[in-house]
């Protein structure tokens, strides 16, 4: 007989109201824990979402009180227990959708629902993975997903020491280059913005706006690598 002990675990979001449902299956007993919710979802319900790499993700929704839809879409991190909302938005106000990953996980489809003028949404918009996380959090992702991977390895050779295979070696190079870079771009942008006088930095053409366009577009050259690490983290769970 099998005496593992086995938790399942189920999530509540509505309204104000979030709630983690554990259950036990070899006591049958249930745990409740409360989880803290976003404001703006205090009166908004009809959302749809997906679950990826320990993050939900909500999609559209309908105010209870005012029946007006949204389009804003929102994170919720199940290990920060915290709450974002991104700065894009659906191109469509929606509510009573359904989403869905896809099948290599690297791009949600929200399917169906109701527009701002009550009609069926016949539009199927498509959401790249790689917008709902940060660079960091995707490699914070790939570089837990290499320790697990060479802990797996480890036990299986019966915890024996074993020479971490080639393509790991380079998935961990790239993940270092990566954040050497954000490391530096973060940290010119501190020395140039001390040398400078308030006008210098503030103005609508001064070195803050250059700044902040210069590192969009060179946090864009940052290659497809890191989209890689996450999609072999998806493929070998």
């Amino acid at each position: 007989m099998n005496n593992e002990k086995v938790i399942n675990h189920f999530i509540l979001f509505c309204l104000n109201t979030g709630l983690l449902i554990k259950y036990d299956e070899q006591n049958k007993t249930f745990h409740y824990e409360k989880l803290p919710i976003c404001p703006a979802l205090n009166d908004l319900k009809s959302y749809s979402f997906v679950y990826l790499c320990d993050f939900i993700f909500l999609f559209g929704g309908r105010n209870v009180n005012t029946s007006q839809k949204t389009k804003s879409v929102y994170k919720y991190s199940m290990k920060e227990k915290t709450w974002s909302e991104f700065k894009f938005t659906l191109p469509m106000e929606i509510s009573l959708s359904f989403a869905i990953l896809s099948n290599d996980d690297t791009n949600v489809h929200i399917i169906g629902g109701w527009n701002a003028r009550n009609e069926i949404q016949k539009m199927h918009v498509t959401v790249n993975v790689e917008q709902l996380f940060e660079k960091s959090e995707l490699l914070k992702m790939a570089r837990c997903m290499i320790e697990k991977e060479r802990m797996i390895e480890n036990e299986k050779n019966n915890k024996y020491e074993i020479e971490l295979p080639k393509k790991w070696k380079e998935m961990e190079t790239q993940i270092q280059i990566f954040e050497n870079k954000l490391k530096e771009l973060d940290e010119e942008k501190r020395m140039e913005l001390n040398k400078m006088n308030w006008d210098d930095i503030w103005s609508i053409d001064g070195e803050f706006q250059k700044t902040k366009k210069n590192d969009l577009i060179r946090m864009n050259e940052i290659p497809s690598t890191i989209r890689t690490l996450v999609l072999y983290q998806l493929s070998i769970k």
